[in-house]
C-alpha cells in the first residue's frame, strides 16, 4: 500500500523518471563512445586489411615481372617483355594508396619508404639483367649471378614486406580483440538501454493510463456536477453568468438564458442582448450598476424585473464579485435568483400584516372595553345588587328573589368571564420578559392568594422543591393559580382534596410532536390531584377556547382557563398534557424550556 501511494505521489513519480532519464542518458552516451571506438576499430583492421592487400599486391607484381624476365631469357620471346612498363605504373598506384593507408603511422611509412627503395633498386636489378640478357654475346656466368642476386634480393625484399604484413597482421588481430571486448560492452549496454527504455516506457504508460482513468473519472464527475449543478440552477430558479475582463466576453449558464424565457441554443451571450429583457424602469438602473462596478471593482446586489416577450414579470436579485481564474484574469462573476414566488409572498404577508396590526388594534380596543368599559357598567349592576341585597330583601317576593339571586349569579359569571378573558389576552398581547425566578416562591404566593378556598374545602397542599428557571413571573402565577384552582373546583365532596406539585424527571422515551424532550433542555412540572377526574378522551379538547367539561352549574366557570395555560406554557415554548380517568384525579405535566 505504501509503494502504491508513493508510485501515486506525482512528486516522487516525476523525481523517479527524472533519476531513469538521466541514468538513459548516462547508458546512450557510454554506447555512443563504445560505437566511436567500435567504429575505429573497424577502420584500424580495415585499413590494416587494405595495407597488407596492397603489400600482397606489389609482391605479385614483382613475382610477375620476374617470372616474365626469366620466360624471356629463356625463350627469347619478347611478348613477355609487353606490360612492363604498366606494371611498374600498378606498383606506383600502389604505393600511393599504401601511402595513405600508413598516413598516420610514421614507422609505417617509414617502412613504405624504403620498401619504395627497395623496389627501385629491385626494378633497376631488372634493368641490368634485361640489358645482359638482350645482348649479342651474354655472359652467362654473369647473368647467372645477375639473376642470383636479383633473386636474392627479391627475397630479402619479400622477407621485408612479408615482416610489415605480419605486423600489420598482429595489428589487426589485437583490434580485432578489443573489437570483440568492446562489441560485446556495446551490446550489454544497448541490451540495458533498451530494458531501461521499455521500462520507463511501461512506467510512463502505466502512469499515464493511471493519470487517463483519473482524468476520465474527474471528467465524468465534472459532466455529473455540472448536470447535478444546472438540475439544482432549476430547481432553485437561479442562473450564474461571468464576464472576463480582459477579454470582455460574456458567458451565461442554460438556466439563466432560461430565466429570460430564451432557447440557449439561439442566444449570443451579450451584454445588449439580456438589457432587451430587463424592464424598461429598471434597465438604466441595472446597467449603470453594473458597469460602474467594472471600473470600481466592487461587489454588486441588485433587484430588478425581468420584461418577457410573452408579458411576464419576474422579480430578480442578481448578485455578483470578482474573483481571478486560473490564468489570472480578472472576472466577474454573478448569480441571478428568481424571487418572484418570494416577493409575491412578500408583498402578501405585507398584507397579512397590515391585517395582523388592524386586528391587534381591534384587540386592544377590545380588551379597552373589556377592562374599561363593560367592567365600569357591571360594577353598577353588582353595586345596586349589593344595595337591593341589604336594604330591598324584605319588601321583594319569594319569587322576585328568586329572580334576584339569578341576576346577581350571572353578574359575577359575567366579571369572571371578562376577567378570564382580560387574563387570556395578556397571554397574547402581554410583554414577555423573561427574568430568573424560583418556582418556589411563585407557587407559596400563589397558596397564599388562594387561602381561602383551600381552608373552605379543607385542601391539602403537597408542595416539593421546584426548580429556579427562567419565566415570565405574572404568567406562571396565573398558570399556577388556574390550576390549582382547578383541582380545587373539581373535587369530590367527600374526599379531602389533596394537590401535589413536584419537578419529575423526564424519561429517555418521551416525546412531543418527533421531538426527544431530555432534562437538560426541559423541566417537567407535575400538577395531580384526586379529584373527580374525565376521561382521557377529552384530554386535547378541554384546552379549546370556551370548552366546559362539566356543564353542572355547581362547577362554575368560563372554559378559558385550561386555554390561558396552554397559551402560558408554549410563551415559554413548552407544551402540556394531561392525564386523567373518572373518579381518580388528573394529572397535569407542564414542559417548560430551563433556559427559554
Amino acid at each position: 500500500m505504501k509503494l502504491k501511494r508513493l508510485y501515486r505521489n506525482s512528486q516522487i513519480f516525476k523525481i523517479a523518471l527524472g533519476i531513469a532519464i538521466l541514468v538513459v542518458g548516462y547508458i546512450a552516451s557510454v554506447f555512443y563512445k563504445q560505437m566511436q571506438s567500435l567504429e575505429s576499430s573497424v577502420n584500424l583492421i580495415t585499413n590494416s586489411t587494405e595495407t597488407q592487400l596492397e603489400l600482397e599486391r606489389v609482391l605479385s607484381i614483382i613475382s610477375i615481372y620476374e617470372t616474365s624476365l626469366r620466360s624471356y631469357i629463356i625463350t627469347k620471346d619478347k611478348s613477355y617483355l609487353e606490360h612492363r612498363f604498366l606494371r611498374k605504373g600498378e606498383i606506383d598506384l600502389n604505393f600511393e594508396r599504401i601511402k595513405k593507408l600508413v598516413a598516420n603511422n610514421k614507422g609505417r611509412s617509414k617502412d613504405v619508404d624504403q620498401l619504395k627503395r627497395m623496389i627501385e633498386t629491385r626494378f633497376a636489378l631488372f634493368k641490368e639483367t634485361l640489358l645482359l640478357a638482350e645482348s649479342k654475346n651474354p655472359d652467362k656466368d654473369q647473368l647467372i649471378l645477375k639473376l642470383k642476386e636479383s633473386t636474392d634480393y627479391t627475397e630479402a625484399m619479400k622477407t621485408f614486406v612479408y615482416k610489415t604484413i605480419n605486423a600489420e597482421g598482429d595489428k589487426i588481430k589485437i583490434h580485432n580483440d578489443n573489437h570483440q571486448f568492446e562489441l560485446q560492452d556495446s551490446i550489454i549496454s544497448a541490451f540495458l538501454l533498451v530494458i531501461l527504455s521499455l521500462l520507463i516506457l511501461l512506467l510512463s504508460f502505466n502512469r499515464m493510463n493511471v493519470d487517463i482513468n483519473a482524468l476520465k473519472k474527474a471528467n465524468d464527475d465534472l459532466q455529473f456536477l455540472n448536470h447535478s449543478f444546472n438540475n439544482a440552477e432549476k430547481i432553485a430558479g437561479f442562473g450564474h453568468w461571468k464576464i472576463n475582463l480582459e477579454t470582455k466576453l460574456y458567458t451565461f449558464s442554460d438556466n439563466f438564458l432560461r430565466l429570460l424565457g430564451v432557447d440557449p441554443d439561439d442566444f449570443v451571450p451579450t451584454i445588449e442582448n439580456v438589457s432587451q429583457y430587463i424592464h424598461p424602469d429598471d434597465v438604466d438602473y441595472v446597467l449603470e450598476t453594473h458597469m460602474e462596478s467594472l471600473i470600481t471593482l466592487e461587489p454588486t446586489t441588485m433587484m430588478f424585473r425581468y420584461l418577457l416577450a410573452n408579458g411576464e414579470i419576474r422579480y430578480i436579485r442578481s448578485v455578483g464579485s470578482f474573483t481571478r481564474n486560473s490564468i489570472g484574469d480578472l472576472v466577474k462573476t454573478g448569480v441571478n435568483y428568481d424571487i418572484s414566488e418570494q416577493y409575491k409572498k412578500t408583498l402578501e404577508l405585507e398584507e397579512n400584516n397590515k391585517e395582523l396590526k388592524s386586528i391587534n388594534e381591534e384587540l386592544e380596543s377590545f380588551n379597552n372595553i373589556v377592562s374599561h368599559d363593560l367592567q365600569e357598567p357591571l360594577h353598577k349592576i353588582q353595586m345596586f345588587i349589593s344595595r337591593i341585597e341589604v336594604n330591598e330583601m324584605d319588601l321583594i317576593s319569594d319569587q322576585g328573589k328568586v329572580y334576584f339571586s339569578k341576576i346577581k349569579l350571572s353578574a359575577n359569571k359575567m366579571q369572571t368571564l371578562l376577567i378570564d378573558l382580560v387574563n387570556y389576552s395578556r397571554t397574547i398581547k402581554g410583554d414577555k420578559v423573561f427574568e430568573l425566578t424560583d418556582l418556589n416562591q411563585i407557587v407559596h404566593q400563589v397558596i397564599d392568594d388562594l387561602s381561602f378556598n383551600i381552608e373552605e374545602k379543607n385542601a391539602v397542599i403537597d408542595l416539593a422543591v421546584l426548580p429556579i428557571i427562567k419565566v415570565i413571573p405574572f404568567q406562571i402565577e396565573q398558570l399556577f393559580i388556574n390550576l390549582i384552582s382547578n383541582s380545587l373546583k373539581y373535587s369530590k365532596n367527600d374526599v379531602i382534596p389533596v394537590i401535589s406539585i413536584f419537578e419529575e424527571e423526564i424519561f429517555a422515551n418521551e416525546i412531543y410532536e418527533n421531538k426527544i424532550i431530555t432534562n437538560e433542555e426541559y423541566c417537567k412540572i407535575v400538577i395531580s390531584d384526586n379529584g373527580i377526574g374525565f376521561k382521557q378522551e377529552y384530554a386535547n379538547k378541554i384546552f379549546n377556547l370556551f370548552y366546559r367539561l362539566e356543564k353542572d352549574v355547581k362547577y362554575s366557570g368560563t372554559g378559558l382557563g385550561l386555554a390561558i395555560c396552554k397559551r402560558i406554557v408554549e410563551n415559554h415554548d413548552g407544551f402540556i398534557q394531561v392525564n386523567s380517568e373518572p373518579n381518580n384525579g388528573s394529572q397535569f405535566a407542564l414542559f417548560i424550556l430551563r433556559n427559554s
